[in-house]
């Protein structure tokens, strides 16, 4: 075979070779973004899913802004993303190894918010954390699958036809509004429960199931605060004056409205908190009063047959009486007059209201 061959059929293959790469390499990327989710939200343009990629972030202007969702924290997607996204060595040794504790990490141009969501495990209220990293027209959102209230932003987003005009700072803002509307919505779901509750309390007071009911209720309200607690200094953090110098204005008045939020969230758990008290004093005062009917019929009984032991007992002395001596008239007349007796005591016990 003649050199020119040789050397022909060698750049065929190398082509071949490189071809190959750059399809392994895009198969590659394509099963790393089945779970990496990409909107750019164009306000000169469409609202679309894109692909996540070195032009696309290099293409982004102040009419764009880029969300990028990561669920399922595989460290191979964010490694990637962290390498396109150009972002902090310690902001994505945090995404990768996430605290439970809600903070805010400042790395320059770039900061981290995470914070706690709420997840029901076997019945109990749980956190799953929301690591939220905000850049210059991007935003990323780390976290684990099914994070209900981030699939029902997404849903809400997607269509808008505004968002591009907004910083990325401002649509951290109403991420983070959702994020509050999410135990919200949980304390709506408990007080929902405690008004049935109290008219069945009310209706049954005897029923001890209500006591179950009332203890996972203050249980779960306590889970609640809990978790919602832990975001003080988040909140406060994003309100501070220092950090807000760095924000624009609008970003820097959501903020304080945020903060305004959580505190409100706050005082509604402590309301909740309370009304699950009060629940419970309803039920223990309708269990008291039912005790306090109960011992009522059994004074009533005890009088009664108090009268009936104490004529029996007298008549069953061992005296003789010329009364004894008058056969049954006696005896009758004894029972008609312990029966009258007896019916002006149920009829006192009546009147007084006691059964």
């Amino acid at each position: 075979m003649s050199g020119k061959a040789i050397r022909g059929a060698g750049r065929g293959a190398g082509k071949e070779l490189d071809n190959r790469t750059r399809s392994s390499r895009q198969r590659h990327g394509a099963a790393e973004d089945q779970h990496l989710r990409a909107y750019l939200f164009d306000a000169e343009g469409e609202d679309r899913e894109v692909q996540l990629s070195e032009e696309l972030l290099r293409g982004l202007c102040e009419s764009q802004l880029l969300w990028v969702d990561v669920p399922g924290r595989k460290a191979g997607e964010l490694e990637r993303v962290a390498a396109l996204l150009g972002l902090d060595q310690r902001a994505v040794q945090q995404l990768a190894d996430p605290s439970p504790q809600p903070v805010v990490e400042s790395y320059g141009e770039t900061f981290r918010v995470d914070v706690q969501a709420l997840r029901e495990h076997h019945g109990r209220l749980r956190g799953d954390e929301l690591n939220i990293v905000v850049g210059p027209n991007y935003l990323l959102t780390v976290h684990p699958e099914n994070v209900g209230f981030v699939e029902d932003f997404a849903d809400q987003q997607r269509g808008n036809g505004k968002l591009g005009r907004l910083t990325s700072q401002t649509f951290l803002a109403a991420l983070l509004n959702w994020h509050l509307n999410s135990y919200l919505h949980e304390v709506e779901a408990l007080e929902g429960k405690l008004d049935p509750l109290d008219e069945a309390i009310l209706q049954r007071p005897t029923n001890r199931e209500f006591l179950g009911d009332l203890v996972c209720y203050r249980r779960r309200a306590g889970e609640l605060r809990h978790l919602l607690a832990s975001h003080r200094d988040v909140y406060a953090t994003l309100s501070r004056p220092d950090f807000k110098a760095l924000a624009d204005e609008e970003s820097a008045r959501n903020f304080d409205a945020l903060e305004d939020r959580f505190e409100r969230a706050l005082t509604a758990i402590e309301g909740l908190r309370e009304a699950i008290l009060g629940s419970f004093d309803v039920y223990m005062t309708s269990l008291g009063q039912r005790t306090n009917e109960t011992m009522r019929l059994l004074t009533v009984v005890t009088v009664v047959m108090g009268l009936w032991a104490l004529v029996a007992g007298i008549f069953g002395m061992n005296f003789d009486a010329t009364f004894q001596h008058s056969s049954w008239h006696g005896f009758e007349l004894v029972v008609a007059l312990l029966l009258l007796a007896t019916l002006l005591i149920l009829w006192l016990t009546r009147k007084r209201q006691w059964w």
